[in-house]
């Protein structure tokens, strides 16, 4: 018996490595058996912190002891958006000491020195009444063609608008200046759309491209005009009151090399504009205007002291409504002759007739710069000096000269906002200036 059972264990199949062994019948399958879990030695240090299930963004961890928290990066700040809300301050004598506020909205890509986006809303009322409310926005190489798209809104009440006459080359005193026999009541409302397509452009290294643009708009503004009693205008114009439209297409080409929108250091700013407005435009009455100015601005060596001139000529024919008159046309329509942009040291539209010429030189100097956080502050310097020439015929263009000058100071924001207080002097006395941008 012992030699079968001997027999039998020979010849029963050895177990293969690995191979589960037969379970006993009776007893419950318990799945493979592996090999006992030895710790690892940690020699008394610890292993650090369990891993948590989710990422560890999401998860705080409380830091073995004697380690830090890892500071967590800040998300990249995105400095192609300027949102700048400002308060407003300005001043000039015709319409008093102004408060008010803006929105500025810049979008501009790194390494650029235009703004893309530049949108802009304001609202300002003087000590005066005067009232001013502006929605624009300029919107440049959207397209990817270096065009510029310029829209906007505009409303104006203003009781105290000067009126001394059309064509008055006569001296008027200081305090004539603001009497109420020389204001009128003027209230306007309008809204333009303009469109400046690139025709040509030269690249030139190290320096801003130049860039030949056609440019054509339409315009739109209601004038409502009343005189005051027994003022100028009732008794030496009394067919300019009433309620006046004018309808606008202007036409031109500009030429732009200028490195920086608001404050430039170098470069030229050329625009040579035709206007016709008449009832096919919705005018109240047909004229057309030529308007032609040139802007330069060089550094003189290596100082930072900018030398900035500009030269503008613009005559009206036609029927010219009183609006039209005392306003220079082109890329930037302002008041003329006198104010805080153009004949500076005189009143606000002192002179105004159908030909007007004028000249301005400038020398700007901001030396000092102050950094605050990842803004540029500079402070600066200018001197200034103008001379114009209005009438109501051709002929007539260079028998009156108009001078003008003075000191200012200059505060520059990022070369995006400027800050200027002037003091402007000429033959029939002085002003005093605080405008937020430079006078050209």
């Amino acid at each position: 018996m012992f030699a079968a059972c001997a027999i039998a264990l020979a010849l029963a199949p050895s177990p293969v490595p690995g191979a589960t062994p037969a379970t006993p019948p009776g007893v419950p399958p318990e799945g493979p058996k592996l090999p006992p879990v030895i710790p690892l030695a940690t020699n008394g240090e610890e292993s650090g912190p369990p891993v948590p299930t989710l990422p560890e963004a999401t998860v705080p961890v409380t830091p073995p002891t004697g380690r830090r928290f890892r500071k967590r990066q800040r998300r990249p700040r995105d400095n192609r958006h300027r949102l700048l809300p400002l308060p407003h301050l300005s001043s000039q004598p015709a319409t008093g000491l102004t408060l008010g506020g803006s929105l500025n909205y810049a979008y501009r890509l790194p390494n650029d020195n235009f703004n893309r986006v530049y949108g802009l809303a304001w609202s300002r009322v003087s000590t005066k009444l005067v009232q001013d409310h502006i929605l624009s926005a300029r919107m440049r190489d959207m397209l990817g063609r270096r065009e510029i798209f310029n829209f906007g809104f505009w409303a104006s009440l203003d009781p105290v608008y000067p009126f001394y006459g059309v064509n008055n080359h006569g001296t008027v005193s200081s305090a004539a200046l603001q009497s109420p026999y020389n204001l009128i009541r003027m209230d306007n409302w309008g809204g333009w759309f303009t469109f400046e397509h690139p025709l040509y452009t030269v690249e030139r290294p190290g320096r801003a491209p130049g860039t030949l643009r056609h440019y054509s708009g339409i315009f739109y503004y209601v004038d409502v005009i009343r005189g005051y009693a027994n003022s100028r205008l009732v008794e030496e114009l009394p067919s300019a009151e009433g309620t006046w439209r004018r309808g606008i297409v202007r036409l031109g080409l500009t030429w732009d090399s200028r490195d920086n929108d608001w404050s430039p250091t170098e470069g030229s700013l050329i625009d040579v504009t035709f206007d016709a407005a008449g009832k096919w435009t919705g005018s109240s009455s047909n004229w057309g205007r030529f308007h032609a100015t040139t802007r330069h601005y060089w550094t003189l060596g290596q100082s930072k002291v900018v030398l900035a001139h500009r030269l503008t000529f613009d005559t009206l024919w036609g029927e010219p409504p009183l609006m039209t008159l005392g306003e220079f046309g082109g890329l930037f329509p302002m008041d003329a002759y006198g104010g805080a942009f153009v004949g500076r040291g005189f009143g606000r539209r002192r002179f105004i007739g159908k030909q007007k010429a004028t000249a301005s030189f400038e020398l700007r100097f901001a030396p000092v710069e102050f950094k605050i956080r990842r803004h540029t502050l500079g402070v600066g310097l200018e001197l200034f000096v103008e001379a114009g020439l209005v009438a109501q015929r051709m002929a007539d263009l260079f028998k009156h000269f108009y001078i003008s000058g003075g000191p200012g100071l200059l505060l520059i924001w990022d070369r995006f906002v400027v800050f200027r207080v002037e003091g402007g002097f000429g033959r029939e006395g002085g002003a005093l200036y605080l405008q937020s941008e430079h006078a050209f």
